[in-house]
């Protein structure tokens, strides 16, 4: 599962994100309700993604969307990044290996 870099501060554009197992089949997920955790790589601190984790129409796929808060882009960094997801009835929780984000830094023009 690879995750698209984002820009600091940047809220849009949400993230599609598929979901596979080791072996690369996808992860169903319809039904599901999604969690995940941020840690950032050079502190080792570790946050709740704050946005919101949708399964989409393809959930089935194992795609899901991340529609980003504010709190998952606040800083520039290196982070992995993890996500679960619960399901009702059946075996729960899944969890996905983690998987490298990068967060660029936002540069303002300077007078």
């Amino acid at each position: 599962m690879a995750l698209a870099a984002a820009v600091m501060g940047g809220l849009r554009p949400s993230q599609i994100v598929t979901w596979t197992r080791d072996d690369g089949t996808p992860e169903p997920l319809t039904g599901a309700t999604l969690t995940g955790t941020i840690t950032d790589r050079a502190t080792d601190t570790t946050r709740a993604i704050a946005g919101t984790l949708t399964p989409t129409d393809n959930a089935a796929a194992g795609e899901f969307r991340w529609d980003y808060a504010a709190g998952d882009v606040a800083e520039a960094g290196e982070f992995d990044v993890q996500f679960s997801a619960a399901f009702t009835p059946g075996p729960s929780p899944a969890r996905t290996f983690v998987a490298r984000w990068k967060v660029e830094r936002y540069r303002t023009a300077t007078a």
